[in-house]
This record gives C-alpha cells, sequence and structure tokens, in this order.
C-alpha cells in the first residue's frame, strides 16, 4: 500500500462547529441550572430543617439527671447546694447522621426532576435534528426509485438548515440536467 492511501486517524471533533457548540451550550446550560437549583434547595433545607446544621435526632425515652442548683431554702446547717431531678431527651448518637443521609430524599427527588428535564429537552433538541434528517432521507429514497424530484423542505428553526440549501441546489442542478437531455 503506498503513502498516499494510508489510513489516517484524525482527532477533529468539532466538525460543525457552530451546530456542535451550540448544542454543547445548551446542554452545558442545562446542566449549570440544574446544578445551582440543587445546590440552592440543600442550602435552603439545610437553613430550614436543621436550624443551622444541628443535625441529630432526640431519644425517645427521657433520661433523668440531676442538675445542681443553689438551696435558697437552706436553714443553719443544711446544705447550701441542692441537686433536683429532671427529664431531659438526649441526641441519640446510636445511629450514623451525616450529611448524605440528611439529604439523600432531596438529592433523589432533584435528580429524579433534572432526568426528567434532560428527557424532555432531549426530546425537543432531537426533533429539530430528526426531522430534517427524516427529510433528507425521504427525498434521497425518491431520487433513488426515480419518482419525481422535490426540493427538502424543512421547518424554520430546525438544525441542518446548510445541509438542506446545499442539497436542494444538488437537486435544482439535476432537475435543470434532466431537463436538458
Amino acid at each position: 500500500m503506498s503513502q498516499n492511501h494510508k489510513k489516517t486517524f484524525r482527532f477533529h471533533y468539532l466538525i460543525d462547529k457552530e451546530f456542535q457548540l451550540k448544542f454543547l451550550a445548551h446542554y452545558s446550560l442545562l446542566f449549570i441550572s440544574g446544578v445551582l437549583v440543587t445546590l440552592g434547595f440543600l442550602y435552603w433545607l439545610n437553613q430550614s430543617k436543621y436550624d443551622g446544621g444541628a443535625v441529630f435526632r432526640l431519644r425517645q425515652d427521657a433520661q433523668t439527671v440531676f442538675w445542681k442548683v443553689e438551696n435558697e431554702d437552706a436553714g443553719p446547717g443544711e446544705a447550701k447546694e441542692k441537686f433536683v431531678p429532671r427529664e431531659i431527651y438526649l441526641p441519640n448518637y446510636d445511629h450514623q447522621l451525616n450529611m448524605y443521609t440528611i439529604q439523600f430524599d432531596a438529592v433523589v427527588t432533584l435528580s429524579v426532576l433534572y432526568l426528567l428535564l434532560i428527557t424532555v429537552f432531549s426530546v425537543f433538541k432531537s426533533h429539530k435534528m430528526a426531522g430534517p434528517v427524516f427529510s433528507i432521507k425521504r427525498s434521497l429514497q425518491r431520487m433513488a426509485s426515480g419518482e419525481p424530484i422535490e426540493t427538502i423542505r424543512i421547518r424554520k428553526g430546525d438544525e441542518f438548515q446548510e445541509l438542506v440549501e446545499v442539497l436542494n441546489e444538488v437537486i435544482q442542478k439535476r432537475v435543470a440536467d434532466s431537463g436538458k437531455k
């Protein structure tokens, strides 16, 4: 095999820069807005639900503790301090409670919401690409089967406008060439 026919591997990923960068910008904007919404929601959850970061659960059973207080009623010879019993609810440290376990439900809910948004966005965005591809494919199939040639029509906001213009030029030249024969 000669040097001219060797396969060259290029890593040229931006073929249609305008289209690909616009597509990337749309998904990046969607991703950034999702991150901001998630962070905002988690900040709100942290501020409102746990009052500045107090992150523990209270035990359900009361514990009796004795507080040392001054004995104002102490007579001569009595102790000036006394112990008063009180029931308090202590933090329950028997379980591990970290930011993951606290915010798990919020993260799962927001992730599902974010996935739904990406799905809806993808369907609408891919529709703007699939429509022109379908129209181009249908026109090329008609040309291949020998049916009358028509220009390719796509909607105003669809992608691949430049490709359709070039293909319509080819179709017009083919119609002009077939008319000369």
